[in-house]
């Protein structure tokens, strides 16, 4: 019993990391897609609009970049034995869903639409991927390791993962 919870706990550390990180390099991703499609984006934008929709689009970057961070460290704080509300998972849940939508009609547009670069589309594609394995990986372990605290606190033996 012991031995599985200290491999859910540093699974808990080692994939909540990786969504943390994979947080950061959503925001690098979408600030470098910023600047190089610059030309395109001020074609669609009224001059007048520009400074505008470049902030609302930064905060959201951000917002999303911040959502990421708390719960990659949140569930690191939980394998570590210091995190307890699960909002967390609740927002990885949602991120969850997000991402496999996202990734879907990136896929979409990989396959169905004629793209210029195949290639750095199914990178980011492959990138998107594995983010969405590390937040199953990071709630399954959350919540196996939750049900087995769980048990151990009412007595029984065992556990129910």
């Amino acid at each position: 019993m012991e031995a599985r919870i200290r491999r859910l706990e540093v699974n808990l550390v080692t994939v909540g990391t990786g969504v943390a990180l994979f947080g950061l390099w959503t925001l690098i991703r979408c600030a470098l897609t910023l600047f190089i499609f610059d030309d395109e984006i001020v074609g669609l934008v009224p001059p007048e609009l520009k400074v505008a929709v470049y902030m609302f689009v930064g905060v959201a970057i951000g917002i999303l970049c911040l959502f990421q961070v708390y719960v990659g460290l949140s569930a690191r704080g939980e394998g570590k034995g210091k995190h307890k509300t699960p909002l967390y998972l609740v927002l990885a849940g949602i991120g969850l869903f997000l991402d496999i939508v996202f990734s879907a009609i990136q896929a979409y547009t990989i396959i169905f639409q004629e793209t210029d670069d195949l290639i750095s589309g199914l990178a980011a594609l492959t990138v998107e991927i594995t983010s969405i394995i590390c937040t199953m990986i990071m709630m399954t372990s959350s919540i196996r390791l939750r049900r087995i605290r769980k048990d151990m606190q009412y007595g029984v033996k065992g556990g129910t993962v």
